[in-house]
């Protein structure tokens, strides 16, 4: 949600179904999720007003597929996304930003179930606007070799893109600079790949080593800017970067019960 606007409290649990089918081949299922999106205030008190709820949803379909074929105990899946106002359904991420700074440059993204803006009085920098839901989509692939009963390793990717309206694209661009800077888009998208090798050890004790590398394209305040002086306290504005990372985990697995 736009500052100083947040998420409201806890009011009605999300409803999500699926309907799946187990065959020799592998399975496939379509699953699907209501989430109510609400928010606090416009400003800080309950005098400002607040935008009414919306119902935000998520839809999607996943597909696994057995490849006895090739190496018993291997399989191929994929699954596709589409969400407005239920994002972390997609991300499964609690925090609502994300970013990286760069040497001299920084990349970033909002991640917002909605956008909103304005008093009910309309004295602030835009009227006071409706919940603008944000959409989102993503694609995620999976295989899982099994080199024997001790070892297996998996590949996996996936992309991801996240889309505002005309509306909250301006108000988020607001929120940043107080103006609506020159190409100002808040959009972004980001995609990744990763491996991920296992040793059972024993039936009750595994070792595994997972490396990742993922690609952010950042939002982008206007002019190429990803950090001004009106966010988050820098005191400098950073160039807007496309930023990399890697990730690496060790896990050490031990099941003690039952």
């Amino acid at each position: 949600m736009a500052f100083p606007g947040a998420y409201g409290g806890f009011e009605a649990p999300d409803i999500v179904m699926n309907f799946r089918l187990d065959q020799a081949w592998g399975s496939a299922q379509v699953m699907g999720a209501l989430h109510q999106v609400n928010a606090t205030y416009f400003l800080t008190t309950p005098a400002s007003g607040h935008p009414e709820d919306k119902l935000g949803f998520v839809i999607g379909g996943g597909l696994k597929l057995n490849t006895p074929m090739i190496e018993p105990g291997d399989y191929l899946q994929a699954q596709i996304n589409y969400t407005q106002g239920a994002l972390r359904y997609i991300f499964q991420a609690p925090n609502m930003n994300r970013g990286k700074v760069d040497g001299n440059s920084a990349g970033f993204a909002a991640l917002t179930d909605a956008v909103h803006g304005g008093t009910l009085a309309g004295t602030g920098a835009t009227s006071a606007t409706s919940l603008e839901l944000t959409t989102a989509w993503n694609i995620n692939a999976a295989y899982e070799h099994f080199w024997n009963p001790q070892w297996r390793t998996s590949l996996y990717g996936g992309y991801a893109a996240v889309s505002n309206s005309d509306r909250a694209n301006s108000l988020l661009c607001i929120h940043s600079t107080a103006v609506v800077a020159s190409g100002c888009d808040m959009d972004w998208s980001t995609w990744w790949l990763g491996s991920r090798t296992q040793w059972n050890v024993t039936k009750d004790f595994y070792l595994g080593l997972d490396v990742m590398y993922a690609k952010l394209f950042s939002a982008d305040f206007g002019g190429g800017t990803a950090l001004t002086p009106a966010v988050n306290g820098f005191t400098n504005s950073l160039p807007k970067s496309d930023v990399d990372n890697w990730q690496f985990r060790f896990r050490v697995h031990r099941d003690f019960y039952p």
